[in-house]
């Protein structure tokens, strides 16, 4: 082929901008093209189908195993590794697409153990020094806290990109690379840890069997576009032809238009045939895909059509030795999964880009080309195929296993009934946790850096009267104006990717204080951008701790041990049950637990050695032993406040009356703020009343409790008609036991109150005055340790009367 042919430009070309600094690239990639349009791909023939009968049983049995035992919570055994994919151009381009598909099928299946990432450089479009640049200062920002654990790169930029910032980016990390054309050692010089395959084309070898099988044949018309990439594919492709010059005359296409380049083939005689090589691009800088003009060309020629890319085997295009972005990323995966098996990328040489013969089966037998002439290993695409007349015994044993599959299928029906009451199961508990979230008591606002509403949860809306639609996309301080100054803390939570506290927010609600704490969140998910800004009311919070705070200085040390061991004492004991079964629960030998770990893949012995290691069995034993000593402290605190034993024995309620009245008139309490004295206090207990099996400590401790608040009620209070201040202490059988009451002529409680009286913390006293957990531990005392009822009956101005029951019973 004449030289001036091979380096005409016919058009200026953006020159390289690594070409100062990096070695040669040769052509850009034939697949460095404008985006293609969707195409059929090459159907292949199917292989024999004589054990059809037995894989689809085997199929169908393995469908039904998996659907019936596969577990859809299963997570990857250990986590995954990254890889990150680096195409030259992007994913519109067929051979990107088979490229990436291929990697990702063999490299990172679903379900794998590695995670392919995917970037797309669309060098095509530019490809300077800048762009290189901005697009390493994209990767640096994007993996900044992500270290991929291989690399690979599709085409000469990709490599070029690499060779330049891959130390500076992935330092260390290997590399593997694919579609590299006129490749040489030099190209990866001095970068450790590279191999690769490389972009063969073969189109001596096509030519080869073009010429057996078309023996007429005198003139190969070769054609290629004139852009950096096709000249560099014809200087490659002239240099593989050279051996066929004397043999067969070689001619190449003008860099003219399309439409004058479709009249030349058109008008070609029956003693030329066209080879392809790469065109989209015409010399009116018509830019088509690789595809079209394949087709253009080959359905414009009446001779015979071959190429050298897999992508250009449709239509009217006979076939030959094809290169495809499919083997490619094939043999790209092959070397990244060794290399992440432990294998040094220096000890696995670079390969030679793979090909096959690939034919059409229409235009073999449009030219009569017999399939038995073609090469070895030849796969031929796009064959007709009749199910019935190539397997009509097959199909006939088939119908006779209906009857059998029917009951498959019934046993399908049921599993997926089944399979899809569970998808409700989960549905419906999707739903219920959107719930929980929408009804967190806390504000929850999320804002874009410019201050804009973007998220707006249910409680916002109660505390602003804004609903979500009103709310998105507006400023905040126009519809939350108390939040406005938390603006300036969204940008420094952005710069410091830490939660940043506000100070703490006070408003008034029916005349009395409320206190919020703000919390922003930086917000960084899916390239968005922003904070999420946490309102938290914390009124009670801090009254109970305002409240703790006095409680401390003014309980006695005893009472507090004793309160202490007693509410201490239940959650210990959960503790102390949580931890000796999950000791259980991974203990050999157990049936249940044997046939857990085999749902998970795994044995108990392979769980226990996990948890060994790590460690997890000595902090259990940690927390049982600390669990057991807390135990032993509590029992003995408790042994030293109370004065009884703590078994259900058969009590005197008279007596138990007699000593909390005198423990009242004792309690230091009392004799600081209350006279005790001044108070009359009436004793109407039966002398024959059943005694009911209870703890007496307990008893005794209810009792006090009601009598410290009738007398702190009755303290300051004047009673109507001039009645002296009176607590009535009444006793009395009751068919399934005996009714105890405390009644006093106070005040009274308005609705309001009487219906949070036994809440844990409630008061109505002011912060000091009390903890708020009389009332609320006393009917825990009766209602669980006793089994017995406590009622409140108060109106305002007519007193309070405090009733329980303990039921009759053996003293246990």
């Amino acid at each position: 082929m004449p030289v001036s042919h091979v380096t005409q430009t016919g058009r200026s070309e953006v020159p390289d901008p690594a070409a100062d600094t990096d070695p040669p690239q040769g052509r850009g990639g034939e697949h460095d093209r404008q985006p293609s349009r969707p195409g059929r791909s090459p159907r292949r023939s199917p292989r024999p189908l004589r054990w059809l009968l037995p894989s689809l049983l085997l199929s169908a049995g393995a469908l039904l195993y998996a659907i019936t035992f596969a577990d859809p919570y299963a997570l990857p055994a250990t986590p995954p590794v990254q890889a990150l994919l680096i195409n030259s151009y992007d994913q519109r381009m067929r051979w990107v697409r088979d490229l990436t598909d291929a990697v990702e099928a063999d490299l990172a299946p679903p379900g794998g153990n590695v995670l392919l990432r995917v970037e797309n450089m669309d060098t095509k479009a530019v490809h300077d020094d800048a762009y290189f640049a901005a697009f390493a200062a994209m990767l640096r920002a994007k993996y900044a806290t992500t270290r991929p654990a291989l690399l690979l790169c599709s085409d000469d930029h990709a490599l070029n990109f690499l060779r330049r910032y891959r130390d500076v980016l992935f330092p260390g990390v290997p590399v593997v690379f694919g579609g590299v054309n006129n490749f040489s050692p030099a190209r990866i010089e001095g970068m450790p840890g590279v191999t690769g395959v490389t972009e063969e084309h073969y189109p001596y070898e096509t030519a080869q069997f073009l010429l057996r099988a078309h023996t007429g044949v005198e003139e190969l018309f070769i054609i290629n576009d004139y852009t950096e990439s096709g000249r560099s594919t014809a200087a490659e492709l002239a240099e593989a032809l050279r051996p066929l010059e004397g043999r067969v005359r070689l001619r190449w296409n003008a860099d003219v238009p399309m439409s004058d380049l479709l009249r030349q083939v058109a008008a070609l005689g029956p003693e030329t045939a066209v080879l392809l090589g790469v065109y989209y691009s015409d010399a009116t800088a018509r830019v088509a895909t690789y595809e079209e003009a394949g087709l253009r060309i080959a359905s414009a020629a009446r001779v015979p059509v071959y190429c050298i890319m897999g992508f250009n085997l449709s239509g009217n295009m006979v076939g030959g030795k094809l290169v495809n972005g499919q083997t490619q990323g094939r043999s790209m995966a092959d070397l990244g999964r060794r290399i992440l098996a432990g294998e040094d990328p220096a000890a696995l040489p670079v390969r030679r880009g793979p090909g096959e013969f690939l034919f059409d089966y229409t235009q073999l037998h449009r030219w009569r080309i017999d399939e038995a002439s073609l090469p070895p290993g030849s796969e031929v695409v796009e064959r007709p195929f009749s199910l019935y007349r190539a397997y009509t015994r097959e199909i006939h044993v088939i119908a006779g296993f209906v009857a059998a599959m029917f009951a498959t299928v019934v046993a399908l029906v049921i599993v997926m009934r089944h399979k899809a009451r569970t998808e409700a199961e989960l549905r419906k508990l999707r739903n219920l946790l959107a719930n929980i979230l929408d009804s967190m008591p806390s504000v929850v606002v999320g804002v874009s850096p410019e201050g804009r509403i973007i998220q707006w949860n249910r409680q916002a809306v109660r505390m602003s009267g804004v609903e979500p639609a009103a709310a998105m996309g507006r400023a905040l301080d126009e519809v939350f104006p108390r939040l406005a100054p938390q603006l300036p803390r969204v940008r420094e939570a952005l710069d410091s990717q830490m939660p940043v506290r506000g100070e703490r927010l006070v408003r008034t609600e029916n005349g009395i204080p409320r206190y919020e704490d703000v919390t922003v969140f930086p917000l960084a998910a899916n390239g968005m951008e922003g904070a999420v800004i946490r309102l938290d009311d914390v009124t009670e919070r801090e009254r109970v701790r305002e409240m703790m705070i006095q409680t401390e200085r003014m309980l006695s040390v005893g009472g507090l041990a004793a309160g202490m061991a007693h509410e201490i004492n239940n959650p210990l004991g959960g503790i102390l049950q949580a931890v000796q079964n999950v000791l259980r629960r991974i203990e050999p030998g157990r049936p249940a637990n044997e046939e857990a770990a085999r749902s998970m893949g795994c044995t108990v012995e392979q769980v226990r050695d996990y948890l060994e290691r790590r460690g997890v069995l000595r902090m259990a034993a940690g927390v049982r032993e600390a669990g057991l000593r807390a135990a032993r402290i509590v029992s003995n605190m408790l042994n030293f406040s109370r004065r009884s034993t703590s078994s259900h024995v058969e009590c005197d309620i008279g007596a138990l009356v007699a000593n909390a009245v005198e423990l009242a008139a004792s309690d230091y309490s009392f004799r600081e703020n209350h006279d005790f004295r001044k108070l009359r206090v009436e004793l109407l207990v039966p002398p024959d009343l059943p005694k009911p099996a209870c703890l007496p400590t307990e008893v005794e401790q209810v009792l006090l409790n009601l009598l410290r608040n009738a007398a702190q009620a009755l303290a300051g209070f004047t009673p109507a008609g001039g009645a002296p201040p009176t607590i009535t202490v009444r006793a009395e059988c009751i068919p399934d036991g005996v009714a105890v009451s405390v009644t006093d002529n106070g005040p009274g409680m308005p609705p309001e109150v009487r219906a949070r009286v036994f809440d844990p913390f409630y008061t109505t006293r002011p912060p000091g005055d009390g903890t708020g957990l009389g009332l609320s531990v006393a009917f825990f005392i009766i209602t669980q340790n006793h089994k017995g009822t406590f009622t409140v009956a108060s109106e305002p101005g007519q007193g309070t009367t405090f009733t329980f029951t303990l039921p009759l019973g053996p003293a246990s």
